[in-house]
């Protein structure tokens, strides 16, 4: 009797499926590794691997896709397989990665899988991580700046570490606020303030601009990150979406306010 109510059931669950088109169009599909798409893919990974990494001397960038195929899932999203290479800000050395990057529709923050070969650099990173961090804890005075890099790109070299931190606590943002269709990565720090803290952490306060692809445009953010050595850090930010863009004018969009302070 249960057998015969189950299978009376099933045209109905089948056409509760909300897809529109039969599974076998789900099937991966290999696309270009130059198509913006796959690159997209990569660069939000990174973005996701540096946040997590917790050492803003082991920042990563994107250096090729090798390979990369999609499937797409209909009113769901689209989910990319991707083979790619980074290299490090500082070291220049190469890693290989493979991660699922799955974007779904109408909807920021992609879902990640990835792994990567393992860096010989960790230990070399976490020292100048903890250098930076005993430092910061002996500031008298309160770090502070503005205007990194400035408007030739150069950036002093005592604020190296506090243009990495700020890479890695925004990469967090990024990756929160990336969807298929928009991507972003840090483009400047308007201005820093480093925080007194009484527990073991260290604090800033950075206003940055964020550049917004493919709109070309640049996003004010607010950033309050804290961070201890070998942790990824906790970021509050806030993003006004008064976008600039190369005319000089403003997008009238709505503000954001987004944190892992939990």
């Amino acid at each position: 009797m249960k057998l015969v109510w189950l299978i009376t059931l099933l045209p109905l669950a089948i056409r509760a499926i909300p897809f529109s088109v039969s599974p076998e169009a789900w099937s991966v599909r290999d696309i270009p590794t130059s198509q913006r798409a796959a690159r997209e893919a990569g660069r939000v990974t990174v973005q996701y691997l540096n946040y997590y990494s917790g050492s803003p001397h082991q920042l990563l960038y994107l250096d090729a896709v090798r390979k990369a195929t999609v499937k797409s899932i209909p009113e769901i999203g689209d989910k990319f397989y991707i083979e790619f290479t980074t290299k490090d800000y500082q070291t220049n050395e190469a890693r290989v990665c493979t991660a699922s990057v799955f974007f779904r529709q109408q909807q920021a923050k992609p879902a990640i899988h990835v792994n990567c070969t393992t860096s010989g650099s960790l230990m070399k990173a976490r020292e100048d991580d903890y250098n930076f961090y005993s430092k910061v804890k002996k500031q008298i005075t309160p770090i502070s700046g503005k205007d990194i890099p400035d408007s030739f790109g150069f950036i002093e070299p005592d604020m190296l570490p506090v243009w990495y931190l700020a890479i890695m606590g925004s990469s967090f943002a990024v990756w929160e606020k990336t969807t298929e269709e928009r991507s972003y990565t840090m483009a400047q720090i308007k201005t820093v303030q480093q925080l007194p803290r009484k527990d073991d952490s260290v604090a800033f306060d950075y206003d940055i601009l964020l550049h917004e692809l493919p709109t070309e445009e640049m996003i004010h953010c607010s950033l309050h990150i804290v961070w201890i050595p070998g942790k990824p850090p906790k970021v509050d930010y806030e993003c006004s979406n008064n976008a600039e863009n190369g005319s000089g004018a403003e997008s009238e969009e709505g503000s954001t306010f987004l944190g892992n302070f939990k």
